[in-house]
Protein backbone atom coordinates (compact mmCIF):
# COMPACT_ATOMS: atom_id res chain seq x y z
CA UNK A 1 0.00 0.00 0.00
CA UNK A 2 1.25 3.64 -0.90
CA UNK A 3 1.56 6.12 1.37
CA UNK A 4 1.49 9.44 0.72
CA UNK A 5 3.40 11.80 2.88
CA UNK A 6 1.53 15.38 2.93
CA UNK A 7 3.46 18.56 2.18
CA UNK A 8 5.67 20.46 4.80
CA UNK A 9 7.72 23.80 5.83
CA UNK A 10 10.91 23.59 4.71
CA UNK A 11 12.03 22.82 8.49
CA UNK A 12 10.16 19.92 7.81
CA UNK A 13 11.37 18.56 4.38
CA UNK A 14 14.69 20.21 3.76
CA UNK A 15 16.86 17.43 4.26
CA UNK A 16 13.91 14.57 3.94
CA UNK A 17 15.78 12.95 1.01
CA UNK A 18 19.17 13.01 2.95
CA UNK A 19 20.45 16.63 2.06
CA UNK A 20 23.58 18.67 3.70
CA UNK A 21 22.42 21.41 6.02
CA UNK A 22 22.93 24.44 3.86
CA UNK A 23 21.85 22.21 0.39
CA UNK A 24 18.59 23.63 0.69
CA UNK A 25 17.91 26.07 -2.18
CA UNK A 26 15.56 29.23 -0.90
CA UNK A 27 12.15 27.87 -2.14
CA UNK A 28 12.44 24.21 -0.98
CA UNK A 29 10.91 21.43 -2.80
CA UNK A 30 8.25 22.17 -5.09
CA UNK A 31 6.90 18.29 -4.96
CA UNK A 32 3.80 18.39 -2.50
CA UNK A 33 4.11 14.76 -1.78
CA UNK A 34 6.56 11.73 -1.69
CA UNK A 35 5.54 8.36 -2.85
CA UNK A 36 6.65 5.59 0.24
CA UNK A 37 7.11 3.38 -3.07
CA UNK A 38 9.81 5.58 -4.15
CA UNK A 39 11.75 5.71 -0.80
CA UNK A 40 11.65 1.40 -0.58
CA UNK A 41 12.90 1.88 -4.03
CA UNK A 42 15.64 3.97 -3.33
CA UNK A 43 16.52 2.06 0.26
CA UNK A 44 15.35 4.22 2.18
CA UNK A 45 12.74 1.89 3.44
CA UNK A 46 12.23 -1.54 3.48
CA UNK A 47 9.50 -3.46 2.29
CA UNK A 48 8.73 -4.92 5.34
CA UNK A 49 10.94 -3.65 8.29
CA UNK A 50 11.05 0.14 8.68
CA UNK A 51 14.36 1.14 9.28
CA UNK A 52 16.04 3.66 11.38
CA UNK A 53 18.30 6.42 10.19
CA UNK A 54 21.40 4.57 10.63
CA UNK A 55 20.34 1.48 8.91
CA UNK A 56 18.74 -0.50 11.99
CA UNK A 57 15.79 -3.02 11.57
CA UNK A 58 12.97 -2.17 14.48
CA UNK A 59 12.62 -5.60 15.49
CA UNK A 60 9.53 -6.91 15.00
CA UNK A 61 7.68 -4.26 13.57
CA UNK A 62 6.03 -3.77 10.19
CA UNK A 63 5.93 -0.22 8.37
CA UNK A 64 2.92 1.90 9.76
CA UNK A 65 0.72 1.20 7.26
CA UNK A 66 -0.19 -1.52 9.61
CA UNK A 67 -2.31 0.25 11.85
CA UNK A 68 -4.10 2.04 9.25
CA UNK A 69 -7.14 1.74 11.28
CA UNK A 70 -8.07 3.75 13.97
CA UNK A 71 -7.74 2.64 17.24
CA UNK A 72 -10.44 4.77 19.24
CA UNK A 73 -11.33 2.71 22.92
CA UNK A 74 -13.30 5.75 24.00
CA UNK A 75 -16.78 5.45 24.50
CA UNK A 76 -18.92 6.28 21.89
CA UNK A 77 -20.24 10.12 22.06
CA UNK A 78 -23.52 9.55 22.84
CA UNK A 79 -22.76 7.53 25.76
CA UNK A 80 -23.51 9.07 29.29
CA UNK A 81 -19.96 10.28 30.88
CA UNK A 82 -19.32 9.34 34.33
CA UNK A 83 -19.95 11.23 37.13
CA UNK A 84 -17.01 13.77 37.72
CA UNK A 85 -16.07 12.22 41.30
CA UNK A 86 -15.18 9.42 38.63
CA UNK A 87 -13.83 10.32 35.78
CA UNK A 88 -11.44 13.22 37.82
CA UNK A 89 -10.92 12.30 41.22
CA UNK A 90 -8.57 14.22 41.52
CA UNK A 91 -9.63 17.51 40.56
CA UNK A 92 -9.96 20.58 42.28
CA UNK A 93 -12.81 22.81 43.31
CA UNK A 94 -13.34 26.40 42.22
CA UNK A 95 -12.80 26.79 38.55
CA UNK A 96 -15.82 26.12 35.99
CA UNK A 97 -16.52 22.60 35.23
CA UNK A 98 -18.85 20.53 33.84
CA UNK A 99 -19.29 16.42 33.94
CA UNK A 100 -16.02 16.07 32.59
CA UNK A 101 -14.12 17.92 34.74
CA UNK A 102 -12.45 21.37 34.50
CA UNK A 103 -13.28 23.72 32.15
CA UNK A 104 -10.72 26.43 29.86
CA UNK A 105 -11.56 29.20 30.39
CA UNK A 106 -9.45 30.75 26.96
CA UNK A 107 -11.17 31.18 24.44
CA UNK A 108 -9.22 28.22 21.33
CA UNK A 109 -7.74 29.31 18.18
CA UNK A 110 -7.02 26.82 15.71
CA UNK A 111 -6.37 29.44 12.59
CA UNK A 112 -5.84 32.70 12.19
CA UNK A 113 -3.15 35.23 13.47
CA UNK A 114 -0.45 33.74 15.86
CA UNK A 115 1.14 35.76 18.34
CA UNK A 116 4.66 35.49 20.32
CA UNK A 117 4.01 33.58 23.51
CA UNK A 118 7.24 33.83 25.54
CA UNK A 119 9.50 36.77 24.72
CA UNK A 120 8.29 40.65 24.90
CA UNK A 121 7.62 41.38 21.42
CA UNK A 122 6.20 44.90 20.87
CA UNK A 123 4.28 45.31 17.65
CA UNK A 124 6.55 47.35 15.88
CA UNK A 125 8.85 44.24 16.54
CA UNK A 126 6.38 41.59 15.25
CA UNK A 127 6.40 43.83 11.94
CA UNK A 128 10.21 43.05 11.75
CA UNK A 129 10.11 39.69 11.07
CA UNK A 130 9.19 39.32 7.20
CA UNK A 131 9.42 37.24 4.44
CA UNK A 132 11.59 36.81 1.29
CA UNK A 133 8.89 34.57 -0.20
CA UNK A 134 10.75 31.48 0.38
CA UNK A 135 12.66 32.10 3.48
CA UNK A 136 12.37 34.43 6.09
CA UNK A 137 14.72 38.03 7.06
CA UNK A 138 14.87 39.88 10.71
CA UNK A 139 14.96 43.33 10.44
CA UNK A 140 18.02 44.42 13.08
CA UNK A 141 18.72 48.18 12.39
CA UNK A 142 16.69 50.48 9.98
CA UNK A 143 17.87 49.44 6.92
CA UNK A 144 19.44 46.06 7.67
CA UNK A 145 17.72 42.42 7.38
CA UNK A 146 19.63 39.24 9.11
CA UNK A 147 18.76 35.81 7.28
CA UNK A 148 21.06 32.79 6.17
CA UNK A 149 23.15 31.85 3.59
CA UNK A 150 21.95 28.68 2.21
CA UNK A 151 18.96 30.81 0.78
CA UNK A 152 20.95 31.78 -1.73
CA UNK A 153 19.98 35.58 -1.43
CA UNK A 154 20.76 38.22 -3.94
CA UNK A 155 20.84 41.56 -4.72
CA UNK A 156 17.62 42.83 -5.78
CA UNK A 157 15.52 40.31 -3.20
CA UNK A 158 12.31 41.30 -1.70
CA UNK A 159 12.09 41.47 1.94
CA UNK A 160 8.31 42.22 2.70
CA UNK A 161 6.53 42.65 5.86
CA UNK A 162 2.68 42.92 7.11
CA UNK A 163 0.39 43.45 10.03
CA UNK A 164 -1.96 40.63 9.14
CA UNK A 165 0.86 37.74 9.42
CA UNK A 166 -0.89 35.96 6.07
CA UNK A 167 -0.11 39.42 3.89
CA UNK A 168 3.50 40.64 3.91
CA UNK A 169 2.73 43.01 1.53
CA UNK A 170 4.86 45.79 2.02
CA UNK A 171 8.35 45.37 0.41
CA UNK A 172 11.58 46.56 0.05
CA UNK A 173 14.43 45.27 -2.07
CA UNK A 174 18.08 44.41 -1.19
CA UNK A 175 20.77 46.53 -2.73
CA UNK A 176 23.74 44.56 -0.56
CA UNK A 177 23.90 40.70 -0.24
CA UNK A 178 26.56 39.94 2.21
CA UNK A 179 27.54 36.35 3.18
CA UNK A 180 29.62 35.66 6.12
CA UNK A 181 32.66 33.69 4.83
CA UNK A 182 32.04 30.96 7.32
CA UNK A 183 28.84 30.19 9.06
CA UNK A 184 25.14 29.83 7.84
CA UNK A 185 24.43 33.86 7.95
CA UNK A 186 23.18 36.73 5.54
CA UNK A 187 23.11 40.13 6.04
CA UNK A 188 21.07 42.38 3.32
CA UNK A 189 20.92 46.09 3.04
CA UNK A 190 17.61 47.53 2.21
CA UNK A 191 17.22 49.96 -0.48
CA UNK A 192 16.02 53.02 2.33
CA UNK A 193 14.52 52.78 6.02
CA UNK A 194 11.83 50.00 6.01
CA UNK A 195 9.89 52.54 8.54
CA UNK A 196 9.63 54.53 4.88
CA UNK A 197 6.71 51.71 3.88
CA UNK A 198 5.92 49.69 6.94
CA UNK A 199 5.39 52.81 9.31
CA UNK A 200 6.06 51.74 13.15
CA UNK A 201 8.09 49.18 12.11
CA UNK A 202 10.84 48.76 15.19
CA UNK A 203 14.61 46.83 14.55
CA UNK A 204 15.34 43.66 17.18
CA UNK A 205 18.99 43.47 17.99
CA UNK A 206 20.89 40.84 17.66
CA UNK A 207 22.78 39.31 21.20
CA UNK A 208 25.83 41.23 21.87
CA UNK A 209 27.17 39.21 24.83
CA UNK A 210 28.42 35.80 25.48
CA UNK A 211 25.33 32.97 25.72
CA UNK A 212 26.89 31.12 28.23
CA UNK A 213 25.64 27.68 29.90
CA UNK A 214 23.12 29.61 32.22
CA UNK A 215 21.17 30.00 29.28
CA UNK A 216 20.61 26.03 28.86
CA UNK A 217 17.42 24.88 29.71
CA UNK A 218 15.90 28.68 29.62
CA UNK A 219 13.05 29.20 26.49
CA UNK A 220 13.58 30.58 23.48
CA UNK A 221 10.93 31.82 20.64
CA UNK A 222 11.72 31.23 17.10
CA UNK A 223 9.66 32.94 14.51
CA UNK A 224 9.46 32.19 9.98
CA UNK A 225 7.12 32.76 6.84
CA UNK A 226 6.58 28.92 5.29
CA UNK A 227 4.85 26.38 3.62
CA UNK A 228 2.75 24.31 6.28
CA UNK A 229 1.79 20.94 6.64
CA UNK A 230 -1.66 22.01 6.23
CA UNK A 231 -0.16 23.80 2.96
CA UNK A 232 -0.44 27.25 3.89
CA UNK A 233 2.57 29.55 2.96
CA UNK A 234 4.15 32.56 3.46
CA UNK A 235 2.45 33.30 7.06
CA UNK A 236 4.34 34.34 9.79
CA UNK A 237 4.03 31.94 13.14
CA UNK A 238 5.58 31.57 16.29
CA UNK A 239 6.83 28.96 18.35
CA UNK A 240 8.39 28.75 22.04
CA UNK A 241 10.65 25.78 22.40
CA UNK A 242 13.77 25.50 25.28
CA UNK A 243 17.41 25.81 24.85
CA UNK A 244 19.44 22.67 25.04
CA UNK A 245 22.78 23.33 23.49
CA UNK A 246 25.01 26.01 22.94
CA UNK A 247 27.81 25.00 20.76
CA UNK A 248 29.69 26.78 18.03
CA UNK A 249 28.43 28.17 15.75
CA UNK A 250 24.80 26.81 16.54
CA UNK A 251 22.09 27.76 19.07
CA UNK A 252 19.62 24.68 19.60
CA UNK A 253 16.46 24.46 20.34
CA UNK A 254 14.17 21.41 20.71
CA UNK A 255 10.25 20.80 19.88
CA UNK A 256 10.06 17.77 22.06
CA UNK A 257 8.26 15.97 19.86
CA UNK A 258 4.78 18.25 20.56
CA UNK A 259 4.39 21.87 19.03
CA UNK A 260 1.53 23.93 18.65
CA UNK A 261 2.26 25.11 14.33
CA UNK A 262 4.60 24.07 12.10
CA UNK A 263 6.48 26.87 11.40
CA UNK A 264 8.94 27.96 8.45
CA UNK A 265 11.08 28.46 7.56
CA UNK A 266 14.88 28.91 6.84
CA UNK A 267 16.56 32.33 8.35
CA UNK A 268 14.01 33.23 10.82
CA UNK A 269 15.24 34.45 14.20
CA UNK A 270 15.01 32.59 17.41
CA UNK A 271 14.59 35.17 19.77
CA UNK A 272 15.32 35.95 23.56
CA UNK A 273 13.97 37.90 26.32
CA UNK A 274 18.00 39.77 27.59
CA UNK A 275 18.55 40.37 30.91
CA UNK A 276 17.92 43.77 30.31
CA UNK A 277 14.47 43.26 29.80
CA UNK A 278 14.99 44.00 26.18
CA UNK A 279 14.13 41.29 23.57
CA UNK A 280 16.96 39.98 20.96
CA UNK A 281 17.90 37.86 17.98
CA UNK A 282 20.02 35.05 19.27
CA UNK A 283 20.79 33.39 15.30
CA UNK A 284 19.09 32.72 12.26
CA UNK A 285 17.62 29.06 11.32
CA UNK A 286 19.97 27.26 9.52
CA UNK A 287 18.63 23.28 9.95
CA UNK A 288 17.31 20.75 12.07
CA UNK A 289 15.27 17.61 12.75
CA UNK A 290 13.02 17.54 9.65
CA UNK A 291 10.40 16.52 11.40
CA UNK A 292 9.49 20.22 12.52
CA UNK A 293 9.33 18.42 15.98
CA UNK A 294 12.45 18.08 17.70
CA UNK A 295 16.01 20.04 17.15
CA UNK A 296 16.67 23.34 15.44
CA UNK A 297 20.16 24.81 14.46
CA UNK A 298 20.69 28.84 14.62
CA UNK A 299 23.59 30.19 13.47
CA UNK A 300 24.17 32.32 16.66
CA UNK A 301 25.01 35.69 16.58
CA UNK A 302 26.74 36.28 19.70
CA UNK A 303 30.08 34.94 18.06
CA UNK A 304 29.74 37.10 15.09
CA UNK A 305 28.34 40.51 16.39
CA UNK A 306 32.21 42.50 15.45
CA UNK A 307 31.37 40.84 11.66
CA UNK A 308 27.62 41.89 11.51
CA UNK A 309 28.16 45.51 13.14
CA UNK A 310 31.49 46.43 10.75
CA UNK A 311 28.54 46.48 7.89
CA UNK A 312 25.38 47.30 10.27
CA UNK A 313 26.81 49.40 12.86
CA UNK A 314 25.51 48.90 16.50
CA UNK A 315 22.14 47.33 16.82
CA UNK A 316 21.14 49.40 19.69
CA UNK A 317 18.53 47.74 21.56
CA UNK A 318 15.37 50.00 22.15
CA UNK A 319 14.60 50.45 25.40
CA UNK A 320 12.38 47.51 27.04
CA UNK A 321 8.74 48.97 26.84
CA UNK A 322 6.17 46.79 28.09
CA UNK A 323 6.06 42.96 28.24
CA UNK A 324 4.24 41.54 25.37
CA UNK A 325 2.70 38.30 26.38
CA UNK A 326 4.27 37.78 29.83
CA UNK A 327 1.82 39.09 32.48
CA UNK A 328 1.81 39.67 35.68
CA UNK A 329 1.21 35.69 36.71
CA UNK A 330 4.82 35.21 34.53
CA UNK A 331 6.13 31.84 34.52
CA UNK A 332 8.97 29.34 35.73
CA UNK A 333 11.60 29.31 32.89
CA UNK A 334 13.75 26.29 34.46
CA UNK A 335 14.88 27.66 37.71
CA UNK A 336 14.12 31.63 36.62
CA UNK A 337 11.52 33.20 37.55
CA UNK A 338 10.03 35.45 34.46
CA UNK A 339 7.15 37.89 35.22
CA UNK A 340 5.78 41.85 34.22
CA UNK A 341 5.83 44.25 37.07
CA UNK A 342 5.16 48.05 36.16
CA UNK A 343 5.27 47.44 32.64
CA UNK A 344 8.52 45.73 32.66
CA UNK A 345 9.64 42.13 32.55
CA UNK A 346 11.15 41.06 35.81
CA UNK A 347 14.25 37.31 35.91
CA UNK A 348 15.00 36.30 39.61
CA UNK A 349 17.28 33.29 39.72
CA UNK A 350 15.78 30.25 42.19
CA UNK A 351 16.63 27.02 44.02
CA UNK A 352 13.01 26.31 43.45
CA UNK A 353 10.32 27.91 40.96
CA UNK A 354 7.25 27.31 41.45
CA UNK A 355 3.21 29.30 42.24
CA UNK A 356 3.56 31.74 45.20
CA UNK A 357 -0.13 32.69 46.53
CA UNK A 358 1.19 35.65 48.19
CA UNK A 359 2.63 36.67 44.50
CA UNK A 360 0.22 35.79 42.99
CA UNK A 361 2.37 34.32 40.27
CA UNK A 362 5.14 31.72 39.54
CA UNK A 363 8.02 32.98 41.68
CA UNK A 364 11.39 31.61 43.93
CA UNK A 365 9.53 29.71 46.37
CA UNK A 366 10.49 27.50 49.62
CA UNK A 367 7.25 25.74 50.03
CA UNK A 368 6.08 22.77 48.02
CA UNK A 369 4.62 23.53 44.44
CA UNK A 370 1.26 23.45 44.84
CA UNK A 371 0.81 23.12 40.87
CA UNK A 372 2.85 20.29 41.03
CA UNK A 373 5.54 20.89 37.80
CA UNK A 374 2.65 21.93 36.01
CA UNK A 375 2.06 25.60 34.21
CA UNK A 376 -0.85 27.18 32.52
CA UNK A 377 0.00 25.27 29.19
CA UNK A 378 0.14 21.82 30.96
CA UNK A 379 0.41 18.37 29.64
CA UNK A 380 -1.89 15.66 28.07
CA UNK A 381 -1.71 12.15 29.94
CA UNK A 382 -3.15 9.99 27.07
CA UNK A 383 -6.42 11.72 26.71
CA UNK A 384 -6.64 13.63 30.01
CA UNK A 385 -5.58 17.42 30.22
CA UNK A 386 -3.55 18.52 33.18
CA UNK A 387 -2.80 21.90 34.23
CA UNK A 388 -2.33 25.09 36.62
CA UNK A 389 -4.63 28.08 37.24
CA UNK A 390 -4.07 30.24 40.43
CA UNK A 391 -1.82 27.50 41.82
CA UNK A 392 -4.79 24.65 41.60
CA UNK A 393 -4.19 22.12 39.58
CA UNK A 394 -7.03 21.44 36.72
CA UNK A 395 -7.88 18.07 35.14
CA UNK A 396 -9.67 17.48 32.66
CA UNK A 397 -10.91 13.45 31.00
CA UNK A 398 -11.26 14.71 27.75
CA UNK A 399 -12.01 10.61 26.84
CA UNK A 400 -15.19 10.63 29.19
CA UNK A 401 -16.83 12.99 27.02
CA UNK A 402 -15.52 11.23 23.56
CA UNK A 403 -12.74 13.74 22.43
CA UNK A 404 -9.33 13.86 22.30
CA UNK A 405 -6.67 15.64 24.34
CA UNK A 406 -4.18 17.51 22.42
CA UNK A 407 -1.87 21.05 22.83
CA UNK A 408 -3.96 23.76 21.50
CA UNK A 409 -2.20 27.11 20.37
CA UNK A 410 -1.87 29.92 22.47
CA UNK A 411 -3.95 27.54 24.75
CA UNK A 412 -2.50 24.84 26.36
CA UNK A 413 -3.66 21.01 26.98
CA UNK A 414 -7.15 20.60 26.38
CA UNK A 415 -10.01 18.28 24.50
CA UNK A 416 -10.36 18.46 21.16
CA UNK A 417 -12.74 16.40 18.73
CA UNK A 418 -10.49 16.40 15.88
CA UNK A 419 -6.76 16.76 16.26
CA UNK A 420 -5.84 16.80 13.18
CA UNK A 421 -7.57 20.12 13.24
CA UNK A 422 -5.59 20.95 15.84
CA UNK A 423 -2.36 20.39 14.14
CA UNK A 424 -1.50 17.40 14.42
CA UNK A 425 0.39 16.21 11.40
CA UNK A 426 1.29 12.64 9.56
CA UNK A 427 4.55 12.43 11.36
CA UNK A 428 3.01 12.82 14.58
CA UNK A 429 3.85 12.66 18.43
CA UNK A 430 4.12 10.89 21.11
CA UNK A 431 1.70 11.16 23.99
CA UNK A 432 3.07 9.10 26.75
CA UNK A 433 3.29 5.45 25.32
CA UNK A 434 0.92 6.02 22.75
CA UNK A 435 1.81 6.78 19.15
CA UNK A 436 -0.55 9.22 17.68
CA UNK A 437 -0.89 11.08 13.62
CA UNK A 438 -3.28 11.92 11.19
CA UNK A 439 -3.35 11.07 7.58
CA UNK A 440 -5.87 11.86 4.76
CA UNK A 441 -7.83 8.83 6.35
CA UNK A 442 -7.89 10.97 9.63
CA UNK A 443 -6.63 10.33 13.39
CA UNK A 444 -4.56 7.45 14.33
CA UNK A 445 -3.50 6.22 17.39
CA UNK A 446 -1.28 2.99 18.55
CA UNK A 447 -0.72 1.62 22.35
CA UNK A 448 2.90 1.26 22.32
CA UNK A 449 3.09 -0.40 25.73
CA UNK A 450 0.60 -2.92 24.95
CA UNK A 451 3.11 -4.33 22.82
CA UNK A 452 6.48 -3.94 25.04
CA UNK A 453 7.36 -1.15 23.29
CA UNK A 454 8.45 2.79 23.96
CA UNK A 455 6.92 5.64 21.55
CA UNK A 456 9.67 7.75 19.75
CA UNK A 457 10.95 9.27 16.51
CA UNK A 458 11.65 6.20 14.23
CA UNK A 459 12.76 8.13 11.14
CA UNK A 460 11.76 11.34 8.88
CA UNK A 461 9.11 8.60 6.36
CA UNK A 462 7.57 7.31 9.76
CA UNK A 463 7.80 9.64 12.06
CA UNK A 464 6.80 9.43 15.91
CA UNK A 465 6.13 5.51 16.26
CA UNK A 466 6.22 2.48 18.37
CA UNK A 467 9.86 0.88 18.50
Amino acid sequence: MSRRLPAMGLAAIGCLAGCTPGSLSGGGRSDDVIELDALVGQGTLDAGVVRLDRGAPLQDQGPRDAFLAPLDARPPRDAAPPPVDQAVPDAEPGGPRDRCGDLRTAQKVYNGTRDPTHVALTAGQVLAIGSFNGCTGTLITGTWVLSAAHCGHRVGARFCVGEDPAAPNRCLSAVRSIDHPQVDMTLLELERPLADVAPGVEPIAIVDFPLGGDWIGQTAEAAGYGQTERGQFNVRWFTAEPIVALQAPYLTIDGQGQRGVCFGDSGGPVMINAPDGTVRVAGDLSHGDPSCLGRDNYTRTDLVVDWIEQYTGPTVPGAATGCGAIDAGGFCEGDTAVWCQDGAVQRQACDTCGWDAAAPGFRCIRVPDSCQGLDGFGRCAGDVARWCVGGVPRVRDCGACGQYCAPVDRVGADCVDDPCRAGLDYLGRCNGALAEWCDAEGFHREDCAAGGRTCGYVNDQVGWFCQ
